[in-house]
């Protein structure tokens, strides 16, 4: 099936051939033929076009309707999507000799006055719009000799390509609104059949966030140019078509929304033991005691520490916390368990530190507890008359 583009390309390429709507003697036509050639060229340029394509017509008829050069460019530079398909008809149609008004049509009101008003809303939304033709002259002052996609320009190519489906869709539309059937369009499957990432969704709903926005309003608003502009519709093909685009932009937020549960956390940076222990201020020989510390890397990752104050003859042990390893903040100890983690005085430090030394594993168990001392918490800081003993 030739898609709505193909159809397009085939028109333009009729050469020599205007195809656009004509209003030629439209003051011969009754009522009901003046309302049905508007709504015939209002679907027209619907088809053949969008807002981006139809913004030269709107800034055409601003420049022949006593606009100032500064707002017929302040309207130039305003984002492509503020300017409507229906403006861009309007404008179109006015251009080629559409009346503004006509006393036995829509209530007698103006076209012009209605274009008018949008036209004034495009400039004041668009104030802080950027200066996409700025950019664009910029980036092509920088352009290197060799072209490379950006990266924003390669996923909308990809985002496009994954719309094929959904165009075709469209068309088929189009062509049979009595029989088409949305729900025969399994959207999620189809885009992620596709391969399409959260980066791809984002795109592709703005691809047709403003014509399901557009859809929404047409079935409730009280504009009757909206309302005449989709008056070729029934109340229930227009609900089709609206479930439909509804389809299409759940299934975007739903593979964004997936995307955020399912993204891996940051892996967490391992700092080296080395740099941990940098700042470590510890005693690191005693050669009254006979002693010397352990290298303090050792100590991140182990279960226990034993320290020795040199100063306040206190000998403590630091007992890792549950699910936890010792480790080194600053000048500090963590990771140990408040409770566990006790030191004692020595009354005859000499003898004590020499049964120390000499004691093994199951020795050390009970240690602490045959000393004859009350037990003090450890607070975890370590200074130079501290001894680093052993770590297990």
């Amino acid at each position: 099936m030739a898609t709505k583009a193909k159809h397009l390309a085939q028109a333009r390429a009729r050469v020599g051939k205007d195809l656009s709507p004509k209003w030629d003697n439209v003051g011969e036509l009754s009522t009901d033929q003046y309302a049905k050639h508007f709504r015939i060229s209002m679907e027209w340029y619907r088809l053949e076009s969008g807002g981006k394509e139809l913004k030269p017509k709107v800034i055409n008829w601003m420049s022949t309707n006593g606009y100032t050069k500064a707002d017929i460019a302040n309207f130039k530079k305003s984002k492509d999507s503020r300017c409507s398909p229906t403006m861009g008809a309007i404008a179109a149609c006015l251009l080629k000799g559409m009346p503004e008004q006509r006393a036995d049509w829509n209530d007698g009101r103006s076209s012009a006055e209605w274009l008018k008003a949008s036209i004034n809303t495009v400039l004041n939304d668009s104030k802080h719009d950027i200066d996409e033709e700025a950019v664009a002259e910029a980036a092509e002052a920088n352009k290197p000799n060799v072209y490379v996609p950006s990266i924003q320009e390669r996923l909308r190519d990809a985002a496009i390509a994954m719309t094929s489906e959904i165009e075709d869709a469209i068309e088929l539309f189009q062509e049979d609104p009595e029989t088409f059937d949305p729900k025969a369009f399994k959207m999620l499957n189809l885009l992620k059949a596709k391969g399409a990432k959260a980066a791809h969704t984002r795109i592709i709903k703005n691809f047709y966030i403003r014509n399901l926005e557009e859809l929404v309003e047409a079935a409730t608003t009280k504009d009757e140019q909206l309302k005449e502009g989709y008056s070729h519709l029934s109340k229930a093909q227009l609900k089709k078509i609206t479930a439909f685009y509804q389809e299409i932009v759940s299934a975007c937020d739903m593979l964004g929304q997936e995307a955020k549960v399912n993204r891996k956390p940051r892996a967490k940076k391992v700092v080296p033991a080395d740099k941990l222990v940098a700042k470590l201020k510890y005693q690191k020989t005693n050669e009254q005691l006979k002693l010397v510390s352990i290298n303090p890397a050792d100590i991140v990752g182990a279960k226990e520490l034993w320290v020795y104050n040199t100063k306040s003859r206190k000998l403590g042990k630091y007992v890792a916390d549950e699910y936890k390893d010792l480790s080194i903040k600053g000048t500090s100890i963590t990771g140990y368990n408040e409770t566990l983690s006790v030191q004692k005085t020595l009354r005859k430090p000499e003898d004590q530190i020499k049964e120390f030394k000499a004691a093994g594993k199951v020795q050390l168990r009970k240690f602490l507890d045959d000393i004859k001392a009350v037990d003090i918490k450890l607070n975890g800081r370590i200074n130079e008359e501290v001894l680093l003993l052993k770590v297990g």
